[in-house]
């Protein structure tokens, strides 16, 4: 972890705001912590400076259920105080104001050498923290943005500098969110919400760093998952449109027709004889240049799945993933993106501008 270099707060005050954060926890059983502009953490009675331990604290699916005040010390906007109102009344939430700000108070006015004037304001609701959040992204990403003062560097800025920019930050934490609960009905603004970005900027950051519309990516993956279903089980149709979030089997079958290029049925006799399919949704971290091959190589090799390839003459081959093998019986693996099977081989197909990729295990000689 890297050390604390701040002239204030000090690491003193980081701490002893720890301590009395923990204390608040224990008397109301609400889980408080304190996140400064400078990048500090405060937490269960820790300072956290390292990104990586800071966003194990924050876990973004839950971020929706916290109530959010923002904390001014000496004039000037400090950070949020974070309290986990999921299983909280609001009016308790409300009534925690006075405590937190007493804290301050206590921390960084009678604990200081020279007083230091703190406030802590009313919570701000989702719209208002949306704003905030899109702002910041504006002014990060906008080239008219610059750093005026070149003497004194801003740690907010460095900080932020040295990771991606909070506009693709937000979108592979919307992107996490959408294929960890992709059996389920998701709306744009949905996921928007859980990620702090209005709809219209959410959809237009799929766009530009996926290369597809929310709602076909959406489409694509719930289809896929429907195809697992149908090859792989015997649940009736309805069930399946169910099983990936559809409210009605008819929209269902007219998405499934026009992804797949046939009807469910359809698509389950000709897969009677599959036995294995693994669906490799887009992630943000895929490279423009990537390949097939390239995003199947690190995807399996993540999940620990065997995979097993030869080349002749070009053409990559795959003869084996997770110990099911190319048989004498015909049965061998193919590859799909968006549902289309391609007639170049893998290493060849670029996947900048796709929804999935599904390796499917079946008798070749029936499709």
């Amino acid at each position: 972890m890297k050390e604390i270099l701040l002239d204030k707060p000090s690491l003193s005050q980081y701490k002893s705001l720890g301590s009395y954060l923990q204390s608040f926890s224990d008397i109301t059983q609400i889980d408080a912590l304190y996140y400064s502009l400078s990048g500090v953490l405060v937490h269960h009675d820790h300072v956290y400076t390292d990104e990586q331990q800071i966003q194990l604290q924050l876990d973004i699916h839950e971020f929706i259920n916290y109530t959010i005040f923002p904390v001014i010390l000496d004039y000037k906007f400090s950070g949020f105080i974070l309290c986990n109102s999921a299983k909280i009344s609001q009016q308790r939430i409300k009534l925690s104001k006075d405590y937190i700000t007493n804290i301050f108070e206590e921390v960084f006015d009678n604990e200081s050498e020279h007083g230091v004037h703190t406030s802590v304001l009313n919570s701000l609701n989702t719209q208002e923290f949306n704003h905030i959040n899109y702002l910041s992204i504006l002014l990060k990403i906008s080239p008219q943005y610059h750093n005026f003062d070149e003497t004194n560097s801003n740690p907010v800025a460095e900080h932020l500098e040295n990771d991606y920019t909070e506009s693709f930050t937000s979108l592979k934490k919307a992107n996490d969110y959408v294929v960890k609960n992709i059996t389920k009905p998701l709306s744009l603004n949905e996921v928007s919400n859980r990620v702090y970005l209005s709809p219209s900027y959410l959809s237009r950051l799929f766009k530009k760093y996926l290369n597809i519309t929310f709602i076909d990516y959406i489409n694509h993956l719930k289809i896929a998952k429907a195809k697992e279903l149908l090859a792989l089980s015997t649940r009736p149709v309805n069930i399946i449109a169910t099983d990936v979030g559809f409210s009605q089997t008819s929209y269902f079958t007219k998405t499934f027709k026009k992804m797949a290029g046939t009807t469910p049925s359809l698509f389950r006799r000709r897969h009677a004889a599959t036995t294995k399919i693994f669906t490799i949704p887009h992630v943000v971290s895929w490279n423009e240049e990537d390949t097939v091959f390239d995003v199947s190589k690190r995807y399996f090799k993540d999940k620990k799945i065997d995979f097993f390839y030869q080349t002749a003459n070009d053409f990559l081959y795959v003869n084996s993933i997770d110990g099911l093998t190319d048989s004498t019986e015909n049965r061998g693996w193919l590859f799909t993106v968006d549902g289309n099977q391609p007639t170049e081989s893998a290493n060849q197909v670029e996947v900048d501008s796709i929804a999935e990729i599904q390796w499917i295990y079946t008798d070749l000689n029936r499709l």
